[in-house]
């Protein structure tokens, strides 16, 4: 969740340009800059990390050379559980964060705590000046050996977490509640990673029985060596059989009876092997296809996962706009979630995007009565009427079709 980075003087000024977005020129593809508006600067004195850097070096003590580790720098990204919460949340997890790493390094030292909403995952870049005082010398000085020891490190994440749940009680519970909009997305989400879980076991599976059948042939191989060895040490024995045929006979004829039984077991066995090798080699083939078809499905899935998270953000992104318009433009503080609710069937009714499922009409049904009943509706009650009598008739349009479709053509 957290990376840190020893970073010497000459690093400032380039990450400065990107902490602060100060070009719209980046190497980094990822950086959407359309979404820059919503990044946060959390350290809001009038200045720029630049100046805050060169007035700290001033008032504390630090060597000339060009590779003293001047400034750290700490990347903390938006925790997995947080990535479908609201704006406001996330921005109260970073806040929370930001007063973490202060106490922790000194406010004084900071330079720059900065969120990027607009990169693929929401993150907080914080920047300070590492100072320890020189109690030798009397004098503060920069020494990132000192400020950042290995203790430091060991304990920095279990030390966040503990502060955090203290702090944040939605980061405590781990459950995300009050969710602003019904993303059917989400659900779909869930769905891709319980396939995903079962994907990684075929694989593991697959791998398994690969490894299984690479034995057999290690073995197969083996086997196939050996009878070759006892050919050829057959063969040998022939040959000196053939040439003491023309001296003295050492050997008894039931002696090459023998051998030459032997060799026709063999020859056998090395048919028998062969054959196990083919069979191994085919069925290590067809599990070889099965393994890449898997890999490709999985890629698949993973790759619309993604795509799938990447429009949760935006829909939450845009969520913080809207309800930031409404708050400030309109001075409308609160709207009730079965309002939201209820605009989001409108909004499929007025847009002709209609379900053919007789359950999630019913749904839409409950929706709109549901908001129409509220004391605190926005919403006047003629346009819920309307949507009310809208999603009626579809009701019976798909009761209607579905009772067609199962009397059949007539004779």
């Amino acid at each position: 969740m957290a990376h840190l980075k020893k970073n010497t003087r000459g690093a400032v000024s380039g990450l400065a340009v990107h902490f602060e977005r100060k070009t719209d020129h980046h190497s980094n593809k990822e950086i959407d800059v359309a979404k820059t508006y919503l990044n946060q600067d959390l350290i809001s004195d009038g200045s720029d990390m630049l100046s805050r850097f060169n007035e700290r070096l001033n008032d504390v003590y630090c060597m000339k050379r060009d590779d003293v580790k001047a400034l750290a720098t700490w990347i903390v990204t938006l925790p997995e559980e947080l990535s479908e919460a609201p704006y406001e949340q996330q921005s109260a997890f970073f806040e929370a964060t930001k007063q973490f790493l202060d106490d922790r390094y000194g406010p004084e030292n900071a330079v720059a705590a900065v969120v990027h909403y607009d990169e693929t995952t929401p993150h907080l870049h914080y920047a300070f000046v590492p100072v320890v005082f020189d109690a030798k010398k009397e004098r503060y000085k920069v020494s990132a050996k000192e400020v950042l020891t290995r203790h430091d490190l060991q304990t920095f994440h279990d030390d966040l977490d503990q502060d955090l749940k203290q702090v944040l009680p939605f980061y405590e519970q781990g459950i995300l509640n009050n969710k602003t909009l019904p993303f059917e997305n989400v659900d779909e989400i869930k769905k891709y990673n319980d396939q995903f879980k079962v994907l990684k076991d075929e694989l593991v599976n697959i791998e398994e029985n690969i490894s299984a059948k690479k034995a057999l042939l290690k073995v197969t191989n083996q086997a196939l060596t050996e009878v070759e060895l006892a050919e050829k040490q057959i063969d040998d024995f022939k040959q000196a059989l053939s040439k003491n045929l023309f001296g003295k006979t050492v050997l008894k004829p039931d002696d090459l009876d023998r051998f030459k039984s032997l060799l026709a077991n063999m020859k056998k066995a090395t048919l028998q092997s062969q054959r196990d090798a083919a069979d191994s080699n085919q069925a290590l083939l067809k599990t070889k296809a099965q393994l890449a078809e898997v890999q490709a499905d999985y890629q698949q899935l993973k790759d619309r996962h993604q795509v799938l998270q990447q429009r949760v953000r935006e829909k939450q992104q845009m969520d913080y706009a809207m309800r930031d318009m409404l708050k400030n433009d309109y001075g409308v503080e609160k709207i009730p979630h079965s309002d939201v609710e209820a605009r989001y069937v409108l909004y499929r009714l007025d847009h002709e995007q209609l379900t053919k499922s007789k359950k999630e009409a019913t749904s839409w049904l409950a929706t709109l009565k549901t908001a129409r009943e509220h004391p605190d509706s926005k919403i006047t009650s003629s346009r819920l009427d309307r949507g009310i009598e809208q999603v009626k008739a579809l009701i019976n349009r798909i009761i209607e079709l579905t009772r067609d479709l199962f009397k059949g053509p007539s004779l």
